[in-house]
């Protein structure tokens, strides 16, 4: 066998073993993926107790069987919270012909200052397709860590506190599947492909 054949042979088997090492690679990061995933949204949901802004449980009839844009914050927030939900509502608005066609469901990581009416009071700013949650705080996070959302209380005063959180957008189709995620500070026209492919699994 000549030198010019043996060059082949080893730059063909370099390349072959790349490969399998791509595929393999790729295979593992989809079983990472898939075993990280969060659960399917009815099966989480029932298992915790949480209620929505009007006091009532919430549950997977709450989703009405429609695509859900699901977040979490606090309304003591001074930025990211109220920016999120407003963009929510207008794009929503923008892209569909009811404001209610998506559920934009805001999970209160701050149950303490959160209840039921206040949630209730603060949405009223928004355009009214947005679902307030809120509950005991053990049920809370058995929710959000479904999702992997990480969230901690840092003190401003001696009787004040604000919260760090996750400020991701999770994308759940009608079926209750995961979908993705919206980025804070994405761009607008980024969110409203999104959307609208949430929308055509419908």
């Amino acid at each position: 066998m000549n030198f010019a054949k043996k060059k082949l042979i080893l730059l063909s088997s370099i390349i072959i073993s790349f490969i399998i090492i791509l595929i393999l690679t790729f295979l593992f990061a989809e079983y990472l993926s898939r075993k990280n995933a969060p659960q399917k949204i009815s099966q989480i949901i029932d298992k915790v107790h949480l209620i929505d802004h009007y006091g009532q449980p919430f549950k997977s009839t709450t989703l009405k069987n429609k695509p859900s844009l699901l977040f979490f914050g606090f309304t003591n927030c001074p930025e990211i919270c109220p920016t999120t939900l407003a963009d929510l509502s207008e794009i929503t608005k923008e892209v569909t012909s009811t404001v209610d066609e998506i559920n934009i469901i805001f999970v209160t990581l701050d149950p303490k200052r959160d209840d039921k009416k206040h949630l209730k009071d603060y949405i009223q700013y928004f355009d009214g397709n947005i679902i307030g949650v809120t509950g005991d705080k053990i049920e809370i996070k058995k929710f959000a860590e479904n999702w992997g959302v990480f969230y901690e209380t840092v003190k401003t005063s001696k009787n004040n506190y604000t919260l760090n959180h996750t400020a991701t957008v999770f994308m759940i189709d009608e079926l209750g599947n995961f979908k993705g995620t919206i980025s804070w500070g994405e761009n607008e026209t980024s969110i409203i492909q999104k959307i609208n492919n949430l929308r055509k699994l419908n």
